[in-house]
C-alpha cells in the first residue's frame, strides 16, 4: 500500500506544477512570436537574458558571450525582430520548444532558482536547426504567478557553425 503525500510534499508538487505551467506558457508565447506580450507580462524590469559562448566551459565571468542583454537591450532586440529589421528572421522562423526536467533548485520565498532542459527547433529559409541546452531561470514570485528576473541558456553545442546566427530568443 502506498502512503499519501504529506502536506509539505503536496505543496511542493503544486509549486512545481505552477512553475512548469509558467515555463510552458513562456515557451508558447515565444513560439507564437508574441514577444511584446512575453516581455511585458513575464519579465521583471531588471531582466537579464544571456547565452554564454558555446566554446567556453566553466564559470569565467569575463568571457565573451553570444547574448548578454539587460532590459533595454532585450526590448530593442524584440522590436528589431518584430519590425523585420533582422534580415535572417524576415520572414520569421517557425519555432517549437520542448521544456523538460523542470526542477526547483532553491525556494528563497521571494524568488525561485529553477533549472530545465530545452530544445528549440527552428524552421525557415529552407533549413531546420535544433538548439539543445540547459536553462537556468530566476523567477520572482508575484502573487500566484511569477516573473523572470534572469534567464541563462547554456547551449550544449561546441559551435554554432551549422546553425549560423542565433537570431531567435531561446
Amino acid at each position: 500500500m502506498t502512503a499519501g503525500l504529506t502536506v509539505d510534499e503536496a505543496a511542493q508538487v503544486r509549486l512545481w506544477h505552477r512553475v512548469s505551467q509558467f515555463l510552458f506558457r513562456e515557451a508558447r508565447l515565444l513560439d507564437e512570436w508574441r514577444l511584446r506580450e512575453w516581455y511585458d507580462e513575464m519579465l521583471t524590469d531588471d531582466i537579464r537574458y544571456s547565452v554564454p559562448a558555446t566554446d567556453v566551459r566553466g564559470g569565467t565571468a569575463d568571457a565573451l558571450g553570444l547574448i548578454d542583454d539587460d532590459a533595454a537591450r532585450l526590448r530593442q532586440r524584440i522590436e528589431q525582430l518584430l519590425n523585420g529589421e533582422v534580415w535572417c528572421e524576415n520572414p520569421r522562423s517557425r519555432t517549437n520548444r520542448m521544456i523538460t526536467n523542470v526542477e526547483i533548485l532553491t525556494d528563497r520565498g521571494t524568488h525561485l532558482d529553477v533549472a530545465a532542459n530545452l530544445v528549440v527547433y527552428r524552421f525557415g529559409h529552407g533549413r531546420s536547426d535544433a538548439y539543445v541546452g540547459k536553462c537556468r531561470v530566476e523567477l520572482v514570485v508575484e502573487g500566484e504567478s511569477f516573473r523572470v528576473r534572469s534567464r541563462v541558456v547554456v547551449l550544449d553545442h561546441e559551435t554554432l557553425y551549422e546553425h549560423g546566427k542565433l537570431s531567435i530568443i531561446l
